[in-house]
């Protein structure tokens, strides 16, 4: 399992609860506390003298030392069976945090058992409390980001945040994160020597409504230089009023997502919306709808294959959705993206999957911009498709010689049939984005 434990400064705290006397450290430790991570050099010899003291004050109170240690300890005991666990211990972007964190990191050895790993101490740019703007649209950005890069090589179920330590600044956000990504949060009362586990709550998101709002957040997440204007705008207007967790307006003029909606934003980026049809959907049993979204998944991958030439182009140009539906349709009706060609005068195409489950999905599609996701360096603007529309659903036994011929009978005459449509996410496959990275990259 991989523990991520951001580090605050109760070392030092703790240290001087203990040892209140210490002027020689207590001194030290005031010239660093609210200095950046970037001055590291222009302090050296109050970080040798505070390491100094720190590293025999953990090697005599052992866990109780700091935060970090005692809950670690505490969430390795309560924890069933032989798990080894790699602790990731990130640090503010201050002196203070940066030295409790390789302090932790150099005597854990000390304190821990064997199956706990301690890694490389890693320093978030930007997390700071100092200046809220870099705190908010650079700190807790980074912080987010290398949570998702931990994650990687492994699944989020293996993964847990420790959020004992840490500025507790961060709390909410990391609280939020887990939530949507479904990982536990453990916290440690110092003062009772109590470790409680925060569960995940079974939360519903309304990603239709982020969707929706693309356009406007898209707006936001590149900084509004006059608010005002902006969300007094027709269209702006009731995305704005929808959306105001997402906003954060700086001296009342400029305006950016906020961290809660940077945390949705970017989770976004990761899924395409499709909107099933509740009827025809959920009148399959649990194992049907598992084939179903597997088909919908085949779906997605093969539209994209196909379409990728055109998706990367630069995305400040318009987009024009003809485009792309006049590539489905140019397939031709032999082909499982337009199996026997589309529906007279919508565009709307049949796919039949190739899996053995015969299953047939009546579908359109939308493809409008997201960023690259976690590239280094500057981010890229794609063109993907954001969400699948399904119409009708045929799974297992049906009727295969004249089913198309219902479907466009109903679907394409005057009167469509009212759907009530029920939306879902479905991540977008990981082999889409590192097939655009290594694009961007060549390129």
């Amino acid at each position: 399992m991989k523990l991520i434990t951001p580090v605050g400064t109760s070392l030092f705290t703790n240290y001087l609860d203990q040892n209140s006397g210490d002027s020689g450290f207590s001194r030290n430790y005031e010239a660093i506390k609210k200095r950046s991570a970037s001055e590291w050099d222009d302090y050296d010899s109050e970080i040798k003298s505070l390491k100094k003291s720190c590293l025999q004050f953990i090697k005599d109170f052992k866990a109780s030392a700091s935060a970090e240690l005692q809950s670690i300890a505490k969430i390795r005991d309560a924890l069933d069976g032989d798990i080894d666990i790699e602790v990731r211990l990130l640090a503010s972007d201050t002196i203070a945090s940066r030295l409790a964190a390789e302090i932790l990191a150099e005597k854990a050895y000390l304190v821990l058992e064997e199956n706990i790993q301690i890694q490389d101490v890693e320093v978030i740019e930007g997390l700071q409390v100092e200046d809220h703007k870099v705190f908010s649209n650079k700190g807790m950005i980074e912080l987010i980001k290398k949570i998702d890069e931990i994650s990687r090589g492994g699944n989020w179920p293996a993964l847990a945040i420790n959020i004992t330590g840490g500025f507790k600044a961060t709390l909410p956000y990391l609280t939020i994160l887990a939530q949507l990504k479904r990982v536990p949060l453990y916290y440690n009362f110092e003062d009772t020597d109590a470790l409680i586990k925060i569960p995940q709550a079974p939360l519903v998101i309304d990603w239709g409504l982020i969707e929706r709002y693309s356009d406007v957040l898209w707006q936001i997440d590149d900084e509004i230089e006059n608010w005002q204007a902006f969300q007094n705008q027709n269209q702006n207007y009731q995305a704005v009023q929808d959306l105001e967790a997402f906003i954060e307006v700086y001296e009342d003029a400029h305006a950016l997502l906020s961290p809660i909606g940077k945390i949705f934003w970017e989770e976004y980026q990761l899924y395409f919306v499709v909107e099933l049809p509740g009827g025809s959907y959920y009148s399959y049993n649990s194992s049907d709808r598992q084939l179903i979204d597997r088909a919908i998944e085949e779906l997605y991958r093969r539209l994209d294959t196909v379409l990728s030439d055109t998706m990367l182009l630069d995305a400040d140009q318009n987009l024009n959705p003809d485009e792309y539906y006049q590539t489905i349709r140019g397939l031709g009706p032999n082909n499982d993206l337009n199996h026997t060609g589309q529906i007279p005068n919508r565009e709307i195409f049949i796919f039949k999957s190739t899996s053995n489950d015969h299953i047939r999905l009546l579908y359109t599609f939308k493809v409008s911009k997201k960023r690259s996701v976690y590239l280094e360096g500057p981010q890229q603007k794609w063109i993907m498709i954001t969400e699948i529309k399904i119409f009708d659903i045929l799974c297992r036994n049906f009727d295969h010689s004249n089913y198309f011929e219902d479907w466009k009978t109903r679907f394409g005459g005057q009167n469509f049939p009212e759907i009530n449509f029920v939306p879902r996410t479905f991540k977008i496959p990981s082999e889409i984005f590192a097939r655009r990275n290594q694009n961007v990259q060549t390129s």
